[in-house]
């Protein structure tokens, strides 16, 4: 039980949240935004049918014989868990979802996939889904505001830590848990917290994701049968802000929730690490400005990125070995946008080709962290053999706040992800989703969509 003295703890605050929000009045733009939320979740998780490590988890997670009435959007039915893990893993695969800046956290894969999996197990409704997923990105944000570097910066994967809080917020919603069943939900996915950067570049990353949104499930299923977690792990400087990052430089904050930070939240336009964003724009407007005689009399190409993009992607040596490895290779992506590439998932299907002009062009980007430039700016440098020069610089690179994608961009994304799977159903799917919650339906005619395109496209009945 949550042993109340004085003024609320921040697990208090954060548990009435979770346990309330159902009651509250949530603004059109909130619900909005959860909507094209889901539209990139479903997009990005159609365009990544094909993908290894999703198949690998679902065929393993077949062999469990695990019954239920949760989609398996690569195929079967299972339990909410499994069900989460499946299609968390396959939406975190392309790198391509969106991305909550202030805490470094990808929050749409492991949340949608655990409330989907647990709403069509309960048969929720799609406002309470909307809801629910709204609830688990606030939780996200709370927690993990202002952390999301510095867990990156000490090893740690913030989309396995604070997805998997957000998840079980988002779970606890659906199942209507009281107060102090929320704070034992949240307690039991904050114990559990995992994910490292070192894994970044392999199958394990999407993974993260996956089992973020499948402990999500777990948790808040235990809480709702009486299991007791600790209900102190989120206060400022106490638990786990302290084993995450153990010199303290960064703290929880004390959880406020007058704001909605799903407002702030960030789509991917390329299917790339959202850390390199911002160079990748600046590289894209430079290279509109070259023929290409320019691109062949290149001498040196300088990016000045934020000091954690040159932590995690830019102090890649060698060629990037694998489709997974390039799209964590600034060098690499800086190339392809120089050649006007869209970078989007067709661009990381294939492995580098070592004598290509792409990798050959890499091999004279040099990136350079900048204290001017942070998560969302980039500069970049251009020199000739003739020694004249060409700058570009991007303040706010395009999906963030302040240069937002607009449901017009959205289609665009979803149909290049989905329309060669899905065909003439795009459209329809796509409206069913900028739809979603308007009527009363439950979960399960979306997710059957979502499924049946991808297994037709299989050639599966």
């Amino acid at each position: 039980m949550i042993v109340k003295s004085g003024a609320p703890s921040n697990t208090e605050v954060i548990s009435s949240f979770v346990a309330t929000v159902t009651e509250r009045d949530l603004p059109p733009e909130v619900v909005d935004t959860a909507r094209l939320c889901l539209a990139d979740w479903a997009a990005v998780c159609v365009g990544a049918h094909k993908e290894p490590a999703a198949r690998t988890v679902h065929a393993v997670s077949r062999t469990w014989s695990a019954s239920g009435s949760s989609t398996m959007m690569l195929g079967g039915r299972s339990n909410a868990s499994v069900a989460a893990l499946c299609n968390g893993t396959l939406a975190h695969c392309l790198d391509f979802d969106d991305t909550y800046v202030s805490a470094n956290t990808h929050a749409s894969a492991p949340l949608w996939a655990a409330a989907l999996a647990l709403g069509e197990e309960i048969n929720a409704t799609r406002m309470a889904l909307l809801m629910a997923f709204i609830a688990g990105f606030e939780v996200t944000a709370r927690v993990g505001y202002g952390l999301g570097e510095a867990v990156t910066g000490r090893g740690w994967h913030a989309t396995g830590a604070f997805g998997r809080i957000g998840s079980a917020a988002a779970c606890a919603s659906l199942l209507q848990l009281n107060e102090t069943r929320v704070a034992h939900s949240l307690g039991a996915a904050a114990t559990q917290v995992s994910g490292l950067v070192g894994s970044f570049g392999t199958m394990s990353k999407p993974f993260h994701a996956g089992k973020a949104a499948m402990d999500g499930v777990i948790s808040a299923q235990l809480a709702a049968a009486d299991f007791e977690a600790s209900t102190h792990l989120l206060e400022p400087g106490q638990s786990l802000d302290g084993a995450l990052i153990q010199d303290r430089a960064a703290t929880i904050r004390p959880a406020d929730f007058s704001t909605w930070e799903l407002l702030n939240n960030s789509f991917k336009p390329y299917a790339a690490c959202h850390l390199g964003h911002a160079a990748i724009d600046a590289a894209r407007e430079l290279g509109r400005t070259m023929t290409n005689e320019d691109r062949k009399a290149l001498h040196r190409i300088d990016i000045y990125v934020g000091e954690l993009a040159h932590q995690v992607i830019g102090g890649k040596n060698g060629v990037p070995t694998t489709p997974l490895e390039a799209k964590f290779d600034l060098k690499y992506c800086v190339a392809l946008a120089m050649h006007g590439s869209r970078l989007s998932a067709d661009d990381f299907h294939d492995t580098p080709d070592p004598a290509g002009s792409t990798v050959s062009l890499a091999r004279s980007v040099h990136i350079h962290p900048s204290k001017e430039c942070g998560y969302t700016s980039a500069r970049i440098e251009a020199e000739f053999i003739d020694g004249s020069v060409r700058t570009g610089y991007v303040s706010v690179a395009k999906g963030h706040p302040g240069n937002p994608m607009s449901w017009n961009d959205m289609w665009q994304k979803f149909q290049a992800l989905v329309e060669p799977v899905a065909s003439a159903r795009t459209e329809e799917i796509f409206e069913v989703i900028r739809q979603f919650g308007s009527r009363g339906e439950t979960a399960s005619p979306l997710v059957g969509l979502l499924s049946r395109a991808m297994q037709k496209q299989a050639g599966r009945p």
